[in-house]
Formats: C-alpha cells, sequence, structure tokens
C-alpha cells in the first residue's frame, strides 16, 4: 500500500513543479492584466478565455481524454497504428475547429459581449484554435504512452516561453493583446508538444482507411460522450458568466472571476497534477471492480493530507493572495474565496469517484450526469447570487459540490461496487468539520487578531498531521 502511495505522491511531485511554474506565469499573467486592464479588462478576459474553452472542449469531440483511455489499453503491436490514427484526427479537428470559429466570428462576437465589435477577436482566435487543439491531443498522447518526464518538460518550457510575451503584448496592445497573447501561446504549445512527441521515436506506421475509420469512429464515439460532458460544463460556466455580466456588469464579474480563478486554477491545481496518471491507471484497471476502488482510496487519502492544510492557508492568508495575484480593486473576491473554499474540499472527493465512471465507460451515466449535475450548478449559483450577491456565489459553488460529492458516490457504489475504506471516511469527515470550524471563526470573531491566532494555531496542527501522515508514507524520520 506504502509503494503505490509513495509512487503516486512522487508523480504529484513531478508535475507539482511543472505547476507550480504554470501556478507562477499565471500570476504574472493575471497581476499584469489587473494592473494594466483593471477588473474590467479582467472581466472581457475571463468571458473570451470561457468562450474560447467552449470552442476548444466543443469541437475536438472529446479526443484529449478518449486518447488517454484508448492508447493507454493498448498493446505494444497496436500502439504505433492508434496515434498514426490520432495524428491524422489532431489536424482534422484542428482545422474544422479553427474554420467554424473564423466563420461565425460574428455571431459569437454578439452572443459573448452583445455587440460585433469583437468579430475581430474570434477571427484571431481561429488560429489559436487551432493550435490548442494541435497541442491538447498530443499532450494526451504523452500521458496516455507513460511519458510523463517528456509531458512535464514541455509543460514548463511552453510556461516559459509563452511568459516572455505576455508583458509587451499587453503593455502595447491592451485588450487587443489579451487575443495576440493566446495566439502566441498556442503556437509555442503546438511546437514545443510536437518536438517531444518526435522524441518518442515511434514508428510511421502506415494506416489504411479501413482500420482509420473503424479506429476514430470508436475514439469518436466515446470521445462525443466525454466531450458532452465538458461541454455542458463549459456551457454551464459560460451562460453563469453571462448572467452575472447583465446583472452585475463586467467589474462583478471580474471579482468572481479573480475568486474562481485563485480557488480553481491555483489552490486546485492539485486535481490537475493528481490527474496525470489516476485517469490512465483506472482505464488498465477498469474491468476489475476491487482494484478500482484500491486506487479511488490511494487517491483520495492522498488528496485529503495535501489539499488539507492548503485551504487553511488560503483561509488565513487570503487577503495576501488576492493582492499578490491581482490588486487592493478584487478585494471584494475574498468573502467568495473563504466560503467557496469549502466547496473544492467537497471537490476533491467528488472529483476523485468521478473518474471511475469515465474509466468504465458507462455512457448513459455520462450524458445523464452531465445534463442533471449543471443544471443544479446553474440553479445552485443564480440563485445564490439574487440571493447575495459573491457570498451567494460562494455557497451555492459549495452546495453544489456537496450534491455532487453524494450523487457521484452513490452511483459508483451502486453501480460499480466502488468503496471508500471507513478510516479515509473519518478522515475526510474530520477534515470536513476542522474546515468549517475555521471558516464559522473567521466570520464570527471580530477580533482580527484574535481570529488569526486561532486559525493559526489549528493550521499548524494541521500541517504537522499532514507531514506526519507523509512521513509515514516515505519513512523520512524513523
Amino acid at each position: 500500500m506504502s509503494n503505490k502511495r509513495q509512487k503516486i505522491i512522487k508523480t504529484m511531485t513531478a508535475f507539482g513543479g511543472v505547476q507550480f511554474i504554470n501556478l507562477v506565469t499565471g500570476v504574472f499573467r493575471s497581476k499584469v492584466a489587473a494592473i494594466w486592464l483593471g477588473s474590467q479588462g479582467v472581466g472581457f478576459l475571463g468571458l473570451l478565455l470561457t468562450t474560447f474553452n467552449l470552442i476548444v472542449g466543443t469541437l475536438n469531440l472529446g479526443l484529449p481524454t478518449s486518447v488517454v483511455k484508448h492508447l493507454s489499453a493498448s498493446s505494444i503491436q497496436l500502439l504505433p497504428k492508434r496515434i498514426k490514427i490520432v495524428k491524422i484526427l489532431a489536424v482534422i479537428i484542428g482545422m474544422i475547429s479553427a474554420a467554424l470559429c473564423f466563420c461565425f466570428a460574428a455571431q459569437l462576437s454578439l452572443i459573448t459581449f452583445e455587440t460585433d465589435d469583437f468579430t475581430w477577436a474570434f477571427r484571431l482566435l481561429a488560429i489559436s484554435v487551432f493550435f490548442k487543439q494541435f497541442s491538447t491531443i498530443y499532450s494526451s498522447i504523452l500521458r496516455s504512452t507513460g511519458r510523463l518526464k517528456q509531458l512535464a518538460n514541455a509543460n514548463i518550457i511552453a510556461s516559459i516561453i509563452g511568459i516572455f510575451f505576455t508583458v509587451p503584448l499587453y503593455y502595447y496592445f491592451q485588450l487587443r493583446g489579451i487575443v495576440y497573447n493566446l495566439i502566441t501561446l498556442g503556437f509555442v504549445e503546438a511546437i514545443i508538444f510536437y518536438i517531444y512527441f518526435k522524441r518518442l521515436k515511434i514508428n510511421n506506421e502506415k494506416v489504411n482507411k479501413t482500420e482509420f475509420l473503424s479506429q476514430s469512429k470508436k475514439m469518436a464515439g466515446d470521445g462525443f460522450f466525454y466531450n458532452l460532458s465538458s461541454f455542458t460544463e463549459l456551457l454551464a460556466a459560460y451562460v453563469l458568466q453571462m448572467f452575472i455580466s447583465n446583472y452585475g456588469g463586467l467589474k462583478i464579474l471580474g471579482q468572481y472571476i479573480a475568486g474562481y480563478t485563485i480557488l480553481n486554477s491555483y489552490v486546485a491545481l492539485i486535481f490537475t497534477v493528481m490527474s496525470i496518471d489516476y485517469f490512465p491507471r483506472l482505464s488498465k484497471n477498469n474491468t476489475q471492480n476491487n482494484l478500482l476502488s484500491e486506487e479511488v482510496n490511494h487517491q483520495l487519502y492522498i488528496g485529503i493530507i495535501i489539499l488539507f492544510p492548503i485551504l487553511l492557508l488560503m483561509l488565513l492568508f487570503s487577503h495576501i493572495f488576492i493582492i499578490l495575484i491581482y490588486t487592493k480593486e478584487f478585494m471584494a473576491a475574498e468573502v467568495y474565496l473563504q466560503i467557496a473554499m469549502m466547496g473544492i474540499f467537497f471537490k476533491l472527493f467528488s472529483w476523485t469517484v468521478s473518474f471511475v465512471l469515465l474509466a468504465k465507460g458507462s455512457r448513459r451515466l455520462i450524458i445523464q450526469n452531465s445534463i442533471i449535475y449543471n443544471i443544479i450548478f446553474l440553479f445552485c449559483h443564480i440563485f445564490g447570487y439574487l440571493a447575495d450577491g459573491l457570498r451567494g456565489l460562494a455557497i451555492g459553488y459549495t452546495i453544489y459540490f456537496l450534491i455532487y460529492l453524494l450523487g457521484n458516490y452513490w452511483q459508483a457504489n451502486q453501480l460499480f461496487s466502488v468503496k471508500i475504506e471507513s478510516k479515509n471516511i473519518k478522515t475526510y469527515i474530520a477534515c470536513c468539520v476542522i474546515i468549517m470550524l475555521c471558516i464559522f471563526i473567521n466570520f464570527t470573531i471580530t477580533d482580527s487578531l484574535l481570529k488569526k491566532i486561532i486559525i493559526s494555531m489549528i493550521t499548524i496542527i494541521a500541517s504537522a498531521w499532514s507531514l506526519r501522515r507523509l512521513n509515514h508514507i516515505f519513512k523520512w524520520i524513523k
């Protein structure tokens, strides 16, 4: 058991370095945008990125996820041919996606910004859409073939090179610089991932028309259902941001995006790190429910001991994070951070279990869940915003992930016999109670110094417990 947990943490450590680089570059870009573009600029950036991600996510046919599933389970003999098929699909999907983005640029501008003034932006984004489809699928090839070191290096190099373009583009071109920056980053990522793929020296096997159609149909078939899940999630986020923009304006939207980004892009990068080899492991063992349960328990346990103290630190230093990443203009987002962090801990459990449904390839469940849960997502957030603004959005976020947690675990348990060990459940509940207690203390004790002291003491104890658990796995200190 310790060996498996060691392997998980070692993989997370390797990609933790990657995500740290991405974190630093992401913070830098956000800081530059906040200083030079203001909260309205950040709101514009958020809407543009959401629309961009929606386009990419809608038109990639779910291939990034499907590729990992199919290539992870492929034999050594079949792997070169299947990779050849994936390479062809990457180019086809990239070209189609770019063409559609260019042709419907005016409509996208009207829907997103209620004006056709930004038609130029979406026409230029078509270039970045092509590059993004290309690099994402090549990234999935590296991931599914176990080339995690190469994947990590490619990410680091792309992030470092990309940051050198951000400052001059934002400074000289302001809002237009956001679009130019996305194009530049897309180009850099595509080149870097292609170079690292070529270093794998995989045989360039010939594929006939019958093989191509047969395999691409299977990948696209599975991918469609994975894609539907991603699409509905992106669509829900898009609708919510449009709702906030219409009812509260770009400034309020910018505040929400600031808080949401800190939690979901920076604090919750642990999910990105964990997913690198988690889904491939589940895909290999998707026919053995006992092994699935084992993998889920290992992943949940590691997630708990790492995320628990991080969230308490976030509560303690939330104002510093906002000033560091954005500016004082975004301090209204602090309330969102301090409440929604509970939702992130609920997300840890639901996220870990939800991968079982993907690994099992249960198409009906994927469609059903994607529709039902994203409707719940919108209901919780819209009702929360109407009730209490940013605070209501944070409460809605937390309630949504609690519902998602309960629903996902019930399905995984009833349909696939996935069971969370009682000690993991007890540990998780205890951590939930402590996080809730700290949030309660933060909002009820008026003496600023006293509540900082109490939460600091709890954070120190939590950090010591986490380090002790990690030491139990690695035997650093005997």
